[in-house]
């Protein structure tokens, strides 16, 4: 997904997509897409049943460069959840366009 679609997304307060951060929860902390939801990419096959209960849900997973999350991307598809998709450049590209990153532990 491109950074404008995103962005655009967020901006109209619509909830028909669910931001998934896979980076470890130091970089989370330092500054997150808000309202991301934290899933390191360490952890995914163990927790995405717990933390993604609907399959149909629409996916926007990002990392830092956007090479994990299109590896992360791939494994959920592989696991069932279809609608999942790759932020393009990742956070680094998100905060280079200057869109905000929210700090602390909270999405």
């Amino acid at each position: 997904m491109s950074l404008g679609e995103l962005h655009a997304r967020i901006e109209s307060g619509k909830h028909d997509l669910i931001v998934l951060d896979v980076r470890e929860r130091e970089a989370f902390e330092e500054g997150h897409i808000a309202g991301a939801q934290l899933l390191p990419r360490g952890q995914l096959e163990l927790r995405v049943n717990q933390e993604l209960r609907d399959p149909t849900r629409r996916i926007l997973v990002y990392c830092e460069f956007g090479r994990v999350s299109t590896l992360a991307t791939a494994t959920l598809r592989t696991m069932g959840f279809q609608g999942a998709v790759a932020l393009d450049g990742g956070i680094k590209a998100w905060r280079e366009a200057g869109y905000a990153v929210k700090a602390g532990k909270e999405p």
